[in-house]
């Protein structure tokens, strides 16, 4: 018996494949970030940057100082696929998408539109589906060719501004679904370089920053909000990391600035005689980080009237957002249709084929509640004589 069990073993064995199609490390070019830019002729452009492990310089500890982290490959196509496949020509290693965390569209391909290039990028089995999206100004490319002074490349600086900034973040699966959903719109980080003042520093020798959102009808840009109105559109849709607002009391020369701990944002969508409402009720707490006004905070009813002037900023920072959605760029952003359709499907489909006619009459209503959780260790304004504080 054992020596029937042995014969089936070695069999097996015999017949067991081995990885015959494994790839080694060192045969594989690393990509840490893509932009596709749209070029004059309408051909397409896939610049990638692609990670170089750094040496040990001999005799030493540490890494070269002098060798660069990443260089930027590039390949031009009919399209993303045919570009891509052009690429792998001017790379001797094997491209290799599982680190690409970011893709940066160029401003141009953007507003012709990108839905061959998600189609691409959501079909192909690489790309993964967390990865972020941006959209540039200028062409994507120069993003790529960036020198940040903390971090070893340009696709990592802007991942970590990305995490503790105020900027949308929006990944390649919110965009497929999003250009899928009831209003078939999206918004995405519009992004720029940062100007460079230091003479010492070459001009690329900086970072990308915010510039605000691109908003898409359809899979189109049809325009941007600054970062004031992005503030707006962080709060539509409960997405608010980190921010201030300041308020400038009435009879004050100077501001209070507050920092929301705890913010949240509920929406009831209602039909009522054919007309279309949606009521957003925001709720925040947050700490007062500095007054610049005579006014003595731990006074109940100072800290009361410094509560209202928030409630009434943040609602109108809100409030213009949302107006500028529907009446300059007709787009629903904020998810409005599909709100509408999970309460009211049989009136949502009377209107779903002509949504963004309908989107710009609904009527909005916003409620802010906020609450001062701190007004800072001191009540009335540091080094200010106690005579001249106003309770």
């Amino acid at each position: 018996m054992k020596k029937i069990l042995l014969s089936i073993m070695c069999f097996c064995i015999t017949t067991l494949s081995g990885c015959w199609d494994q790839v080694e490390l060192p045969d594989l070019a690393i990509i840490t970030a893509a932009a596709i830019d749209r070029l004059e002729d309408g051909k397409t452009r896939i610049s990638v940057q692609i990670f170089i492990p750094r040496t040990i310089t001999s005799g030493q500890t540490g890494e070269d100082p002098s060798s660069a982290s990443t260089f930027v490959r590039e390949g031009i196509g009919d399209n993303l696929a045919n570009a891509i496949s052009k690429l792998q020509l001017n790379v001797p290693r094997r491209l290799f998408w599982g680190q690409c965390k970011l893709f940066i569209f160029g401003d141009e391909l953007a507003k012709n539109g990108i839905r061959k290039e998600i189609d691409f990028l959501a079909r192909h089995p690489s790309p993964r589906g967390k990865s972020l999206l941006y959209v540039s100004k200028g062409e994507a490319r120069d993003i790529l060719t960036l020198i940040p002074p903390l971090e070893r490349y340009s696709g990592e600086a802007l991942r970590k501004v990305s995490q503790i900034e105020n900027g949308m973040i929006t990944t390649l699966k919110d965009v497929d679904m999003g250009l899928m959903g009831e209003s078939e719109s999206v918004s995405m980080p519009y992004i720029k370089k940062l100007s460079q003042n230091d003479k010492t520093r070459k001009s690329n020798q900086t970072i990308p920053v915010f510039e605000g959102t691109a908003v898409y009808k359809k899979d189109k840009m049809i325009g941007t909000l600054n970062m004031k109105e992005t503030r707006g559109l962080l709060w539509l849709k409960d997405e608010v990391k980190r921010s201030t607002i300041s308020v400038k009391p009435k009879g004050e020369d100077g501001k209070v600035t507050m920092t929301p701990t705890i913010g949240k944002m509920s929406f009831r969508p209602k039909i009522k005689e054919n007309r279309w409402m949606m009521h957003l009720n925001i709720a925040i707490e947050g700490d007062i980080v500095q007054n610049e006004t005579q006014l003595n905070l731990l006074n109940e009813d100072v800290l009361m009237k410094i509560q209202g002037e928030f409630e009434a900023a943040l609602k109108k920072r809100v409030g213009q957002t949302v107006e500028k959605l529907q009446k300059d760029f007709k787009t629903d952003v904020i998810d409005f249709g599909r709100k509408f359709h999970q309460h009211y499907p049989k009136e949502w489909k009377k209107v779903q084929d002509h949504w963004e006619e309908k989107f710009p009459e609904v009527e909005v209503h916003i409620t802010v509640n906020a609450k001062i959780r701190r007004p800072g260790y001191i009540g009335p304004p540091a080094a200010l004589p106690r005579d001249e504080v106003k309770e």
